[in-house]
């Protein structure tokens, strides 16, 4: 693999033992850390090119909240206006638009949920919030947040901490919320949304068959708790071959802190990706930890490297002794496949991340950790492979 002078001086510089460190950023001293710039590339670039326009409710700045969801089968895509509750389909092949879903207008949204909350960020407000492919090719899965739980629940299916589990201070230290996961009413001292009240929501997934082009016949299969705040509160989503989805919970945190001890604690949902069966109600499992708060994930297909011809071996020299072979020659049936996700960053990097799929999909216990949160071992916070 040929590294660029960048990706060579990155690594040098995460394996130096002079390599700085946030936690003491305050001395003037030392560098504060970030990663190096990309290289311009004359190889690699990206033409932008108009084929279609979807309508909006409102194109003032910091008034919608939309987001383009494209993992799914044939030549379809949608578009989710997401503060407003509604979705569009895009046909890739006519450049058709087309209203699926209002959620002020259209029968068929599921009974018993609560969309008509309010809050005062746009950027927070999702009454629909993610959307994927299902388990077929007719039908898809569609994430409403709910201020309410949906009918045949009682609790949510993945959980925020415990009540009280975890204070923070923020502001610099000057401020205490004793319940960091249900602050209540954002305080003076935030730089955005000062003095909005934050609210608990249930994030609710919906499996629709698609007639026509049309969304039909909702039916639930599991509920994920949330943290209305201005923050962090993921919602990226990819199926998977077996029926089964990836969903990124967010750190279910507020603006401005470190992530606390969650994501990094394997019985806590906030700051994870969760596995959840689409076909039976109630099943996920964790599958990674450390996430900040990732918004698009896609799984990729890595081809597999021609065999070279086999050499005639050398013989042995006797002076040479044992020696290591550093190259694997194992084979995974299932190592062409890959998860990469975006994850947003907080003060020092933004990341782009990819696991073999395999690694997320088998039957162990292990569960992969990206960094983000603070650690239960050592105290420390860490963002990707910073300290801060």
């Amino acid at each position: 693999m040929k590294f660029s002078l960048t990706a060579y001086s990155t690594l040098l510089l995460l394996s130096s033992p002079n390599s700085c460190n946030l936690a003491k950023a305050q001395d003037s001293t030392r560098p504060i850390c970030s990663p190096d710039p990309l290289e311009y590339s004359e190889a690699i670039s990206l033409k932008v090119e108009k084929v279609g326009s979807i309508p909006t409710q409102t194109t003032n700045a910091w008034y919608y909240n939309m987001q383009s969801m494209d993992n799914f089968d044939g030549d379809t895509i949608y578009f989710l206006d997401q503060k407003f509750g509604m979705i569009y389909s895009f046909d890739t092949s006519t450049s058709e638009t087309k209203t699926v879903l209002d959620m002020k207008s259209s029968d068929n949204i599921p009974e018993g949920l609560t969309l008509d909350w309010s809050y005062g960020s746009s950027g927070q407000t999702y009454k629909v919030k993610s959307m994927s492919q299902g388990t077929s090719s007719d039908e898809v899965i569609v994430v409403f947040t709910s201020s309410t739980l949906p009918p045949g629940w009682t609790e949510a299916d993945s959980k925020l901490p415990a009540p009280g589990a975890f204070g923070a201070y923020v502001c610099g230290g000057v401020t205490w919320i004793p319940d960091i996961y249900r602050p209540g009413v954002i305080p003076e001292c935030f730089d955005t949304q000062k003095g909005l009240p934050s609210l608990t929501g249930y994030d609710t997934f919906y499996k629709y068959t698609v007639v026509n082009g049309e969304l039909t016949k909702p039916e639930p299969f599991f509920v994920s708790e949330s943290n209305i705040a201005p923050g962090h509160l993921g919602g990226g989503i990819v199926p998977v071959d077996d029926g089964r989805i990836l969903w990124s919970t967010g750190d279910c945190n507020v603006f401005g802190t470190d992530g606390m001890y969650a994501p990094q604690l394997d019985h806590e949902s906030c700051g994870k990706i969760l596995l959840i069966d689409a076909k039976s109600k109630h099943s996920f499992k964790i599958v990674a930890k450390g996430v900040r708060n990732s918004q698009q994930m896609r799984v990729f297909t890595q081809p597999r490297a021609p065999k070279s011809p086999k050499a005639p071996k050398a013989p042995k020299s006797p002076k040479e002794g044992r020696t290591r072979n550093l190259k694997s020659t194992k084979s995974d049936s299932h190592g062409t496949k890959y998860l990469a996700f975006m994850d947003i960053g907080g003060v020092t990097a933004e990341e782009v991340n990819a696991v073999p799929l395999h690694k997320l999909l088998d039957d162990s216990s292990h569960i992969e950790n990206f960094g983000w949160g603070r650690n239960i071992d050592d105290g420390k916070a860490r963002e990707g492979t910073f300290y801060v």
